[in-house]
């Protein structure tokens, strides 16, 4: 079996263990408390201590004395696109298991560290004004608020001002613990001794925004056999640009004859406008587009000639013949083949009379060794405010919620919410696995805005069907340095006033 299979059924039975005790699809299973075994001779029941370490009973290094004395701490978070499910749960309990779940992992944090944990939902925050919201608050020096949640694309434009804390530079934060996305956080960071953007299972945003390939099982049976085999092909590492191509191009059928595409046909591919679409296939052939010099700073280093090969296999998927990407209710109503959405996306196809599947984005070739899946720029960052007089204890609570949430809140979304009312089968369960562990951000796209849009430059070329991809860059790099040399020139200065 390859080494990503491996790791994709072994995360499986994880995840599965893991969330069986909280709730189970059919029926509720309590949790033993021990274990017992029965001595042959008296047939007596002795209890067994129970040593293993489960995911609800991971332990974390924060010390057991830490009391704050009942004191208020509150998070702002951005809520445009209605988060308030995953982050705050709700006003009570309902019996909905991710909002009840959501709400006794807050719980639990309060009491243990003795805080009154509140929330602000910001309801005019989203990717086009949470820079501004937040710039406005920490500029006015008001302090009401000791943690921001906010989109990836607002509040990289904000990440050189001086608004935040190097969380380096905070105790509490133990990033060697399986609730931080360690790799995404560093791709992040400007510079290696600098950490400003946190995300872990607090931000269940980033499953959310996960960017997958959706197909539709029927049309594959009709078409080309058991749909599992797609399953298998990506398990085996096959999953590629040029397979996904050639399933668009033969599962394309001009149903009324007129020679044109239309919604109507039986599409290969559909998607929502060229321009986000685009993006995961820019970054799942792991070709890295940037480099840290001998200080730790950030190189554009975009002229490779995998991303020339990418370019042209990306280009021909999107302009082939039996792709639309005008919208993507033909999918919901059974006429495509793949779809390309969100992991969230998931909650719109549950009424779909086909099943559905889903799938990682491709690999540029069988040679690359790991599937790379894009989260897009609405996720929520947490940031640490330099106003906040509790930055301290903000380290002990953020760690304290990114464990409570991955203890319990992410089984309860994952397994319970998108694999058993989502998902049609057990397979779907192992590539969702497999795709959840290779999510994946580029400095280069979270910080596309700042530095002339070069983290999508493939938007332009699927759009305008051109396949020069090095002149594209040519075009647009020195600018990009110059905005990047302004950003380190800004961040120096405003880090160490």
């Amino acid at each position: 079996m390859k080494k990503n299979a491996k790791r994709a059924l072994i995360l499986f039975l994880v995840f599965l263990m893991s969330a069986l005790p909280l709730v189970s699809c059919s029926e509720t299973r309590p949790e033993p408390s021990q274990t017992t075994a029965v001595s042959p001779d008296s047939q007596t029941e002795e209890p067994v201590p129970e040593t293993e370490i489960t995911r609800e009973k991971t332990p974390d290094t924060l010390p057991d004395d830490l009391d704050y004395g009942g004191e208020t701490f509150t998070i702002y978070y951005s809520n445009g696109f209605n988060w308030t499910n995953l982050i705050e749960g709700g006003e009570e309990l309902t019996g909905d298991v991710v909002c009840d779940t959501v709400i006794q992992s807050n719980q639990s944090v309060a009491e243990r560290l003795n805080i009154d944990l509140t929330y602000y939902a910001e309801n005019a925050g989203d990717w086009s004004t949470i820079n501004t919201l937040v710039s406005n608050l920490i500029m006015a020096n008001d302090d009401t608020y000791d943690v921001f949640l906010g989109e990836q694309y607002g509040l990289t434009q904000t990440a050189v001002k001086g608004y935040y804390r190097n969380v380096y530079e905070l105790p509490y934060f133990d990033f060697d613990q399986p609730w931080w996305n360690v790799t995404f956080m560093e791709n992040l960071q400007l510079t290696d001794d600098c950490r400003l953007f946190l995300t872990g299972d607090f931000n269940l945003t980033t499953l959310c925004q996960l960017f997958v390939q959706y197909y539709n099982k029927a049309i594959y049976a009709n078409l080309f056999g058991d749909p599992d085999e797609l399953y298998n092909t990506v398990l085996e590492g096959k999953w590629t640009i040029d397979r996904m191509s050639d399933l668009i191009s033969a599962s394309y059928i001009d149903l009324n004859g007129n020679g044109r595409l239309e919604p109507d046909d039986q599409l290969g591919y559909v998607a929502y406008k060229t321009f986000s679409s685009v993006d995961p296939f820019m970054y799942c052939a792991d070709i890295p587009y940037t480099s840290r010099d001998a200080d730790g700073k950030i190189v554009i280093d975009m002229n490779q000639e995998r991303a020339v090969t990418l370019t042209e296999k990306v280009v021909n998927l999107f302009n082939q013949e039996g792709v639309y990407t005008e919208g993507t209710e033909t999918f919901q109503t059974g006429g495509a083949l793949f779809c390309n959405g969100l992991l969230k996306s998931a909650e719109n196809f549950r009424d779909m009379t086909d099943d559905f599947g889903f799938l990682p984005s491709p690999k540029l070739d069988e040679e690359q060794e790991y599937y790379r899946n894009l989260v897009g720029d609405c996720n929520l960052f947490t940031v640490i405010p330099v106003t906040t007089p509790r930055a301290e204890m903000a380290g002990a609570v953020l760690e304290a919620l990114n464990a409570q949430t991955y203890r319990t809140v992410t089984p309860a979304w994952y397994e319970v919410t998108l694999k058993c009312k989502y998902s049609r089968d057990l397979l779907s369960s192992d590539i969702i696995d497999l795709i959840h562990d290779s999510i994946y951000t580029s400095f280069l796209f979270a910080y596309s805005p700042m530095i002339s849009q070069m983290g999508q430059v493939m938007r332009d070329l699927v759009t305008n069907n051109n396949t020069n991809y090095m002149s594209n860059v040519a075009s647009k790099l020195k600018v990009a340095n110059k905005s990047l040399e302004r950003m380190y020139t800004e961040l120096e200065k405003n880090m160490n006033p």
